[in-house]
């Protein structure tokens, strides 16, 4: 039941973050000039993103603390930092081009649009998208597995002790 969960917090946060950059993609001209209409999304999808954050976090709990395996805890580990560091390279590249694209220097951290701050309109969905998604789970999930790991230690010593 745990597994389902998770899969639909996923796929539902997964679904509002989709949303999200694609309102923050949508240009400034065409929305009204008050503001951006990623905004409202983020207010609509952020309990969502946070409720699937905590259930990825305690699926992986779980599941690390019973898998029977300890080289295979192992290996997973391993997995998920390697996809760790290649999804953070593919985060810091789609940056690089959004900011090529509108003109600005990439060995900077913000945009050289005249005027405008780091975030922007323009901007915005370096900050929200589908890798940003992608980082902040698997920074969960690592820390879950990480945690399921040390706590079926300590708690399988407990019960050989007594």
């Amino acid at each position: 039941m745990l597994r389902l969960s998770w899969l639909i917090s996923m796929g539902i946060s997964l679904f509002g973050v989709m949303i999200i950059q694609h309102f923050f993609t949508v240009k400034p001209d065409d929305v009204a000039e008050a503001g951006n209409l990623g905004a409202l999304g983020m207010a609509l999808t952020a309990p969502f993103i946070l409720l699937s954050l905590f259930i990825t976090y305690r699926f992986l709990v779980e599941s690390s603390r019973h898998a029977r395996d300890q080289m295979m805890r192992l290996i997973y580990l391993v997995f998920g930092v390697a996809l760790l560091v290649v999804m953070i390279y593919f985060a810091i590249d789609f940056k690089n081009e959004v900011y090529a694209s509108l003109g600005g220097n990439t060995k900077t951290q913000g945009s050289q649009i005249y005027g405008f701050p780091v975030l922007n309109e323009y901007t915005n969905h370096v900050f929200i998208n589908f890798y940003t998604f992608g980082v902040v789970h698997l920074i969960s999930g690592i820390a879950g597995a990480l945690v399921g790991l040390f706590k079926s230690t300590t708690s399988e010593s407990a019960e050989t002790s007594e």
